[in-house]
């Protein structure tokens, strides 16, 4: 039995670091709820300007990179396509309602560094601030390839209400890869 007692510690260690584990993912899903309601993909959101596989890595409180937002469809990272319409952008991880974010929610658009359990080479996510209710969020896209992380930036900065971009795409043209865009 005096073998035992260690065994047992550990054991019962690891059982209390995952309920501290559980009970902190609960309480910020409880707090998420107050940034409002992720806006779900419209029955028609138009044209789809472009389409293209990326890792989402997170949605965090604008210029927080550490302070994750757990809302629907906005709280576990994985593989997700994102689509970029005229209307908006829509984000949809497997096995979840797509995320939609409309085009005038879209505040900002760049590329970053660090987020909440990524760091990458400097400029390798795409980051898309946008206003979730009435709260500043920057959502963190890992491109699978340079060439999507050209062609999702250009594309987003052209549906941008007043972008210079924007002249540049019409309702039948695609982004492509070689368009330069100021962002």
């Amino acid at each position: 039995m005096p073998e035992l007692t260690p065994v047992l510690i550990v054991v019962a260690l690891i059982v209390l670091v995952l309920i501290g584990m559980a009970l902190g993912w609960r309480a910020s899903k409880r707090r998420s709820v107050q940034y409002g309601e992720v806006a779900q993909l419209p029955d028609d959101p138009g044209q789809d300007l472009l389409t293209a596989d990326v890792f989402y890595v997170s949605t965090t409180l604008e210029a927080q990179a550490l302070q994750r937002v757990a809302s629907r469809g906005l709280a576990v990272r994985g593989r997700a396509t994102v689509q970029v319409f005229w209307s908006g952008v829509s984000l949809a991880l497997p096995g979840q309602d797509a995320v939609f974010i409309p085009t005038t929610s879209i505040t900002g658009l760049g590329t970053g560094t660090v987020t909440v359990d990524r760091v990458v080479e400097p400029g390798g996510m795409i980051v898309i601030t946008w206003i979730l209710g009435s709260t500043p969020v920057d959502t963190y896209l890992r491109p699978l390839s340079g060439d999507d992380k050209t062609r999702i930036l250009d594309t987003i900065h052209a549906i941008r209400p007043g972008s210079v971009a924007s002249s540049r795409f019409d309702e039948d043209s695609h982004a492509s890869s070689n368009e330069e865009s100021e962002l």
